[in-house]
């Protein structure tokens, strides 16, 4: 017979650890590429590029932003050549599959 000690506190306390560290890498990551597709005409609005807290959103604060990302489809491209609406989703159409290696390396290192 073989007996096995369990801590299952400390087993869920480390998998919240890797996902934490996991997640901010990834928003950090995810702010990063996705501000290589943002609007530059002055730089505000990249500055304002942000990730929260929790390190689950990235955002742009800017009271412009939002018409920035939706609207406006001709972006000026003397500062920021690669700049379009929706900056995000550009860069996660090119950068999915290296986020996903990202999270998987940052959720091992904890191991």
């Amino acid at each position: 017979m073989v007996e096995v000690d369990f801590d299952k506190t400390m087993v869920k306390a480390k998998i919240a650890s890797n996902v934490s560290r996991a997640q901010m890498a990834l928003s950090v990551q995810v702010l990063k590429d996705s501000n290589y597709y943002c609007p530059d005409a002055e730089g505000t609005l990249m500055r304002s590029g942000r990730v929260e807290d929790s390190g689950t959103a990235v955002s742009w604060d800017t009271p412009y932003a939002r018409r920035q990302y939706h609207g406006f489809p001709n972006k000026r491209k003397d500062k920021n050549p690669n700049a379009r609406m929706k900056w995000f989703e550009a860069a996660k159409a090119v950068k999915l599959k290296v986020w996903e290696a990202l999270v998987q390396n940052e959720y091992k290192k904890g191991n």
